[in-house]
């Protein structure tokens, strides 16, 4: 179970337990930073990516550039940037670009632990999978650093970045990264009883092993706008576009997504580079210093 190993084909065979550990950790964040942003997702994403391109505090981010790395339209972009300001979220940099606002270093940290808290619950619910964070780094993992407090910085500033990565993987198969949000709501729904248990999340473990629908429990439009704190009017719509589209059934008073689509090769191509990417990510943070395996022993 735990072989990551470099053999795609022995990878693709733990894409699909991964991919839904990884959903999950990716959902629950972005619903508390849309929160933040007043259930406004694209302003949250945005505010994200423009975080991302801070490093310099004397240089901004053309909006031109942040929207195109976005796969937004310069319209959209130039709006919640604009927003962004109104909330101090936002200033502009020497060169007259957009930046972030710093934040005190007392706020930085304390979000930093947070972000990693996350983080460590998703290696320690992988753990609990088989699959333990050394497999990611070919079976071993550097030494800790002495200042945890640092290494958090550095791995919050690594993990945000793997989101961005992450929701732009969804934009060639689902077509925007809200409709990539929102169909990996209801799969992580309708995978509520596979997920975490360690005798079917084996069995369904692989990309060529979609588990059935008697498995799967049917997305409410409420559950979906409660976790990701979204309008349930504007998630309800969605999913009815999903369903119009054959990318969900309805089923009760919920919605399963269809295997048919689950297993498209782009979707399927989209989940593999998201399990690649975290394996990176993994690999990156251990290069920080952050402790990953003793959290993830203990979780």
């Amino acid at each position: 179970m735990s072989d990551w190993g470099s053999d795609p084909e022995a990878r693709k065979g733990l894409q699909r337990l991964i991919y839904r550990c990884a959903s999950d950790y990716l959902l629950d964040e972005m619903g508390f930073l849309t929160g933040r942003h007043d259930g406004d997702f694209i302003r949250a994403v945005v505010f994200l990516a423009l975080v991302q391109a801070s490093a310099d505090p004397s240089r901004g981010i053309p909006v031109r550039a942040l929207a195109r790395s976005l796969n937004l339209p310069f319209e959209t972009v130039r709006r919640k940037v604009r927003d962004l300001e109104d909330h101090g979220l936002c200033s502009a940099a020497a060169d007259g670009r957009p930046i972030a606002a710093p934040v005190a270093e007392a706020q930085a940290r304390a979000e930093a632990a947070r972000v990693c808290d996350g983080f460590h619950l998703l290696l320690g619910n992988l753990a609990a999978l088989g699959v333990n964070p050394a497999v990611f780094h070919g079976g071993h993992l550097p030494v800790p650093a002495v200042d945890q407090g640092q290494a958090q910085l550095a791995a919050h500033r690594l993990i945000h970045n793997y989101f961005l990565r992450t929701l732009e993987a969804g934009v060639e198969p689902h077509e925007t990264m809200f409709n990539a949000l929102i169909f990996a709501a209801a799969m992580s729904a309708n995978a509520e009883r596979i997920t975490y248990d360690p005798e079917l999340a084996a069995r369904y473990a692989g990309a060529d092993t979609p588990p059935p629908d008697d498995l799967r429990r049917p997305a409410r439009p409420r559950e979906i706008a409660e976790r990701l704190n979204l309008p349930y009017e504007v998630v309800r719509r969605r999913l009815v576009e999903f369903l119009e589209r054959g990318w969900v059934v309805k089923a009760g008073s919920g919605y399963i997504c269809t295997v048919e689509r689950m297993q498209q090769p782009a979707l399927l191509g989209g989940a593999y580079m998201i399990v690649l990417r975290l394996g990176q990510l993994v690999q990156a943070i251990a290069q920080t210093g952050l402790t990953l395996e003793k959290q993830a022993d203990a979780a």
